[in-house]
């Protein structure tokens, strides 16, 4: 029987805070492999050396006490004072977070100071919320001694994005099993001009190390594998990986299927639009800005709201100089951090309309969300947004500003388009499920290179240039050997 073992070291790092982006699909692949039992899975993670080991039995019961939402998460509070924000950190990490990285630090030190990860408050708090997780951790006692399954050449492993970037930076031992990753993008390599010099070389770094020594790399979407192709032919790079594509879905939606949303008030009974992303040059916030503050002359009341979720990144000097120099927008434009799953799915459930004007993407994780609640999203001309969106929403190129007058003046006021639109998605859009894509990506860690897998869909191998990668996303069972 194949011997498979799923890296947890994201999920762990990350900790108890709501799940964005890459931990949010990484959290889904742990998750569906911790509940499935066709086939054994072993847990791990990779230290910062860059070497494997399994999971404590307080490790494993932690994660999955997490990962089914049995445990408080960081989020939400309102208006809370920041004592008690700071007493719900620390009661989270008496109830586990301790196992959490320093990103969990930063994040929750930037939730009780409400910051933006900078100045005196946010400093001191990290140091606190620092030094409480490694007491606690102190007092656990030390990890477990395991052989490292990446040393072991029967089994199949499958690795996070953090931990190749460990073992890329730190390892010194040659990887034996036969591994798998996912890859997101490689938008730091085609357009550097949207990050920081640093972050472009480790990105880079990571890029090619998965490439030499990943025996598969699955791709989120059509594009980003057609990208890595283009990325590889142009590196002459020597490997022997083979790229599928595994469509990503969203998640949000049956996540919280359970314990419903959750209203803000300030939004309640007003019309909005919603983009939900990380605030940065690349995603294009300035166009949505400029194309608000046009408008509200024009359209008055019949101009929504914006809603924009998520936590501030990477040059964004634009945003904030147009906001200082445009004070009046402030009336129409709505900035959101640290909201609850619950909260999002009431903003999808409830807006007028999605936005998302992204110069370049390689899924558009928040577009696929917003059909997921039925939500008609004005979508980029960036090509992995037409693969979330299953081309089904109308697009207007990212620089466009006119264009984007246009679309957004019709979604605010031409109710019939909307209602067509909403009708579209009910017809035509196939979600994926969480269980679907993790049970699916499983599948392809067993098959050959270059075998067919289940459902007809081919992996690629990255030497065929300009051919289809696998497509499909249907659910399959996992089958061993």
């Amino acid at each position: 029987m194949t011997a498979i073992y799923v890296d947890v070291t994201q999920p762990l790092q990350w900790g108890p805070l709501p799940p964005v982006g890459i931990p949010r699909v990484e959290n889904a692949i742990v998750r569906q492999a911790m509940r499935q039992d066709q086939v054994p899975v072993t847990l791990f993670l990779v230290e910062r050396s860059g070497r494997g080991r399994l999971l404590s039995s307080s490790e494993r019961r932690y994660l999955s006490d997490m990962l089914e939402n049995r445990l408080p998460i960081i989020e939400g509070d309102g208006e809370a004072s920041y004592w008690r924000r700071l007493a719900r950190v620390l009661n989270v990490i008496r109830s586990g977070g301790h196992m959490s990285g320093r990103e969990f630090d930063r994040a929750v030190a930037a939730y009780v100071a409400r910051s933006e990860r900078n100045g005196t408050r946010f400093e001191l708090t990290k140091a606190l919320v620092r030094a409480a997780r490694l007491t606690s951790w102190g007092a656990r006692g030390r990890a477990p001694v395991s052989a490292d399954p990446l040393s072991d050449p029967d089994v199949y492993c499958f690795l996070s994005k953090l931990s190749m970037h460990r073992i890329a930076a730190n390892r010194s031992d040659a990887i034996a099993a036969s591994v798998t990753a996912i890859l997101h993008d490689i938008i730091p390599v085609d357009q550097p001009d949207y990050f920081e010099a640093s972050h472009v070389d480790k990105f880079r770094r990571d890029l090619d190390w998965m490439f030499l020594n990943c025996r598969k790399v699955v791709g989120v979407s059509e594009w980003t594998a057609c990208r890595a192709r283009a990325y590889i032919d142009a590196a002459e790079i020597d490997n022997q990986a083979t790229i599928c594509v595994n469509p990503l879905g969203s998640f949000l939606r049956e996540g919280i299927a359970e314990q419903g949303d959750e209203p803000l008030d300030g939004l309640v009974d007003k019309p909005f639009a919603v983009y939900c992303s990380t605030i940065e040059a690349r995603k294009n916030h300035i166009m949505l800005l400029r194309v608000w503050q046009k408008l509200m002359p024009i359209l008055g009341g019949r101009l929504p709201m914006l809603v924009l979720c998520g936590r501030w990144g990477w040059k964004v000097g634009e945003v904030r100089q147009f906001l200082a120099a445009h004070p009046e927008i402030g009336q129409k434009v709505v900035f959101l951090t640290g909201i609850s799953d619950a909260q999002l799915a009431w903003l999808y459930g409830n807006a007028r309309f999605g936005v998302f004007p992204s110069h370049v993407e390689g899924w558009g994780l928040g577009a696929a969300e917003c059909l997921d609640f039925g939500l008609p999203v004005l979508i980029s001309d960036a090509e992995a947004l037409a693969e979330a969106t299953q081309r089904l929403m109308p697009v207007t190129p990212a620089d466009d500003f006119d264009g984007w007058c246009a679309a957004v003046e019709r979604a605010s006021t031409d109710d019939a388009w909307l209602a067509l639109l909403r009708a579209t998605i009910a017809a035509r859009y196939r979600p994926t499920s969480e269980m679907a894509f993790a049970t699916r990506l499983l599948s392809l860690m067993q098959a050959s290179s270059g075998a067919p897998v289940a459902n007809g869909a081919q992996s690629t191998p990255t030497g065929q240039r300009g051919g289809a990668a696998a497509s499909g996303g249907a659910e399959i069972h996992l089958r061993a050997g």
